[in-house]
């Protein structure tokens, strides 16, 4: 189980997924409806069925059909009978695959999410072509393996004035160019790509596309020490010819589209934020209640205790937050014929801040509890350093640091509209 096992087998014992869970029910549960309690005892009991299973010294997407079973590569929108969905029980579903496993969560969320939420957006908006409904269901599966194509080397922040170039023939569209960070890339069968006809007028001409691999896609594999079980890749589109029915926006759509699926992306991947942060405090507080020093459980000493407490105060705000950001979305975007302008809005810029909050508060928790824990929380015996590297990761995803600051700057320059 362990390279080498350092850590007390009573101390381990308590340190269950189970009594994981517990605690973090105690916490959130009265935040919840009845309807969505259910629907986190589903999640839980799947979680403890699988975890046995999980090879921390394999890649994660052997997990993948495992959740395609249940229904649990994506809950925002329907697919087949699985129910509950949304927002909210997406927020859910992906706060407990990190509790679970943040490394499978990370490859769920580039599977669902980034390449099969443009699936849904197509018909959304009155696509005819069968063969985006054949993708998404085998994405939705597991059965195939997603990734998204939009940062390119010279084009990370900016992901408007694109470089990948498209042309337009006859049997479709060619991209030419190159995409880098594609998470599940290196291994993914099929790419929700954009590239644009005309460099010096993206936003009318950027073309969305779903890609498989076997039309010529090439990947290598990047080299990121932080998730080792995910493959992340440089991905490279020499003349690759993309048939018609594959194009799921032309003409400048893809612009719209691209903007159209930042806002439920970044929710997403609040909800990845929020399992972390739980999952790494959680931990910090089993070992630290049972770990003894000098004669009583180090979480009694202030500089244990008084540090978890913060940590504990900043995470249960952060996931009240996630929670009412993903009821506002369904209750009067998703849920309604006639989604509020207003809602949509807030919601985009709460987004942006709760991505903002969320990824850095993760990393806050998870190193800041290796401090509580000390030496045992750097080693193999405790999830926790695992939680650390994840953190890292998630930060960049859906817009760094900088980039939802930047977006954030910019919503406040716009009040000075109301003076």
């Amino acid at each position: 189980m362990f390279q080498e096992k350092i850590i007390d087998d009573n101390i381990l014992e308590k340190m269950s997924l189970e009594n994981v869970f517990k605690i973090f029910n105690d916490n959130v549960f009265p935040m919840l409806n009845e309807e969505e309690r259910e629907y986190c005892q589903e999640l839980q009991e799947f979680s403890l069925d699988l975890h046995p299973n999980i090879d921390k010294s394999k890649d994660v997407y052997g997990l993948l059909p495992e959740l395609g079973k249940r229904g649990y590569i994506q809950r925002i929108n329907p697919w087949k009978d699985f129910k509950p969905y949304g927002m909210k029980k997406e927020i859910l579903l992906g706060t407990h695959l990190s509790l679970l496993d943040p490394q499978l969560e990370l490859a769920r969320l580039a599977t669902g999410i980034l390449c099969g939420n443009p699936t849904f957006h197509y018909y959304e908006h009155g696509g005819k072509s069968d063969i985006p409904s054949k993708v998404q269901d085998e994405l939705l599966s597991g059965q195939k393996i997603g990734c998204i194509g939009i940062t390119e080397p010279e084009r990370g922040s900016d992901a408007v004035n694109l470089t990948t170039k498209c042309t337009k023939t006859d049997d479709g569209v060619i991209f030419n160019g190159e995409k880098v960070y594609t998470t599940n890339g290196a291994v993914a069968d099929y790419f929700a790509c954009y590239g644009v006809y005309d460099e010096g007028n993206p936003r009318d001409t950027m073309v969305q596309a779903i890609i498989a691999r076997e039309f010529g896609v090439r990947t290598e594999r990047l080299k990121i020490n932080s998730v080792p079980r995910v493959q992340i890749a440089h991905t490279i589109l020499d003349n690759v010819l993309v048939p018609h029915e594959y194009v799921l926006a032309d003409d400048g759509l893809g612009y719209k589209r691209l903007f159209e699926g930042l806002v439920p992306e970044r929710l997403s991947i609040m909800g990845s934020g929020v399992g972390i942060c739980w999952a790494g405090l959680i931990y910090g507080i089993i070992y630290t209640n049972l770990r003894k020093q000098f004669g009583k459980p180090v979480i009694r000493y202030q500089g244990v205790g008084y540090g978890l407490a913060d940590l504990l105060t900043k995470t249960n705000a952060a996931t009240a937050l996630a929670l009412q950001a993903a009821t506002v979305f369904d209750e009067r975007i998703l849920f309604t014929e006639k989604p509020s302008k207003e809602a949509e809005k807030w919601v985009a810029s709460i987004s942006s801040q709760g991505k903002y909050y969320l990824a850095k508060l993760a990393h806050e928790v998870c190193y800041e509890v290796q401090q509580h824990m000390g030496g045992v929380s750097v080693t193999d015996n405790t999830p926790v350093d695992e939680l650390v590297d994840v953190s890292k990761i998630e930060e960049v995803i859906g817009g760094a640091r900088n980039i939802q600051l930047l977006l954030i700057q910019h919503q406040i320059q716009r009040y000075t509209g109301l003076l």
